[in-house]
């Protein structure tokens, strides 16, 4: 695969993991979009429970007051009552003076009326009182009459007396009665079953004017407790939903976010890539992050390769022939130094090209005539070696004939190449070091160079 290439594949790789998962950053949005409308929701809610609470304490507080209000009247009535029948009883002018003050200037009925009808309007309530109002008024005339026959038949100057007792007009028959005859008349007029029906239908009305007080504040009541129910209703909803976008919010961070990133952490420290999963930020942020892990983990191969492997020929280099000759048993095992024969004068002659062109043909045939698990090095120059693991001495004999295979292959031309040869000198490992088993295939190497090359040659157990 080119860079090209590779480069397109991590480009559409990338465009394909970023496009799947849940963004956080809209998640936060939509999270914070329902968070604020049901605080909103909630507030309003709220506010409408309070101004409910207030209207339930006003209706209350009208309806004592108007309940007062009645009472009022009736006591007024009660109090008018009360004065007239002393009056009637003793003729004492101070009664009759409290009943007109009462009447014109204290004005309790007039003063209920008047705040029933303020706070309820024309209700049934109101009209109610307005009735026992109007019984109490019609009541007046009666008790007027009553205290005019007390005042005559007490013998008072009537011209001293409130204009209402004065423009009352006896009968005739009532008019021409003695003055014990008027007291009992008039005493009569305000203890007799008129006075009392006319008292009841008062208390009747004000007891309907009550009734109906009542069942407004009753039913207003009923429908604000309604309205209460319903609010408290909304408000649980509300919290509740907002106790599960809150815990959802919070378990969705620790799927998409927290949990995916202690995770890469772990991957992290055992370097390797993080797994591309949770948020659609967190892929693209794992996905770069593999990314740039897959092009470091190149270039430390790439460069554990160039330290160890020759550029020309691919083969191992000296760094990687010592590492191998420090990290294996040398007792099973053997060493071939390798050495092209009068190369110095193919390159004087030839030219460095061609001298690399060889090289490169000396590194195959040597790599095609070993096993795959030898380790073959360029050591420098045209110097090779090959390390050979698990040989003893009866195989050794076949690794030496290798070189013979070496050198044919070397001697064809038919690739446009001069004709080589290599000399090599092969030494089996025993106990020692690996300096000593390099010394001694190396001076097998130059015993065969000195006999004219093209050949091995193997070292003795003496040497």
């Amino acid at each position: 695969m080119t860079k090209e290439k590779s480069t397109e594949n991590n480009r559409s790789s990338s465009s394909g993991l970023t496009g799947r998962g849940v963004s956080i950053r809209n998640m936060q949005i939509v999270i914070a979009v329902l968070l604020l409308v049901i605080s909103v929701l909630l507030l309003t809610a709220t506010y409408r429970a309070a101004a409910g609470y207030r209207l339930m304490q006003e209706e209350t507080k009208n309806f004592i007051e108007l309940r007062e209000s009645s009472n009022e009247l009736r006591e007024a009535s009660d109090y008018l009552t009360e004065q007239v029948r002393c009056y009637s009883e003793t003729g004492d002018l101070k009664y009759l003076n409290n009943y007109f003050k009462e009447a014109n200037e204290a004005r309790r009925r007039d003063d209920a009326l008047a705040k029933l009808k303020r706070i309820t309007g024309d209700s049934d309530a109101y009209k109610a009182l307005r009735a026992a109002m109007d019984e109490s008024v019609k009541l007046m005339e009666r008790e007027y009459y009553s205290m005019k026959l007390t005042s005559m038949a007490y013998g008072l100057d009537l011209s001293s007396l409130p204009q209402e007792i004065q423009d009352v007009q006896l009968s005739e028959e009532d008019e021409a009665l003695s003055n014990e005859e008027k007291d009992a008349l008039a005493r009569s007029m305000v203890f007799d079953e008129v006075y009392h029906d006319e008292k009841e239908a008062i208390y009747s009305n004000m007891s309907e004017c009550i009734s109906e007080l009542e069942n407004t504040v009753r039913e207003q009541e009923t429908a604000t407790t309604d309205e209460f129910t319903h609010l408290f209703r909304q408000q649980r909803f509300l919290i509740i939903t907002c106790i599960i976008i809150t815990l959802s919010a919070m378990l969705f961070t620790l799927m998409l976010l927290v949990s995916p990133l202690l995770r890469a952490v772990v991957f992290i420290h055992a370097d390797k890539p993080i797994p591309v999963e949770g948020s659609k930020e967190f892929r693209y942020l794992a996905h770069t992050y593999n990314a740039m892990y897959e092009s470091n983990k190149e270039q430390k191969q790439q460069l554990e390769y160039e330290a160890t492997h020759d550029h020309l020929t691919g083969l191992y280099n000296r760094s990687g022939f010592d590492y191998f000759m420090n990290s294996i048993d040398l007792s099973d095992s053997a060493l071939v130094i390798i050495d092209v024969d009068k190369f110095k004068g193919v390159n004087d002659n030839l030219g460095h090209e061609c001298g690399d062109r060889i090289l490169v043909k000396v590194a195959r045939a040597i790599k095609d005539s070993f096993r795959s698990q030898d380790c073959i090095c360029r050591l420098g120059g045209d110097e090779f070696a090959v390390i050979l693991r698990h040989v003893d001495s009866v195989s050794i004999s076949a690794v030496a004939e290798k070189i013979d295979i070496i050198n044919k292959k070397l001697s064809d031309t038919s690739d446009g190449l001069p004709a080589v040869h290599v000399s090599a000198g092969i030494s089996l490992g025993r106990d020692g070091d690996a300096d000593e088993l390099f010394r001694r295939a190396d001076t097998s190497m130059y015993r065969v160079k000195a006999g004219g090359g093209s050949g091995y040659d193997i070292a003795k157990e003496s040497e």
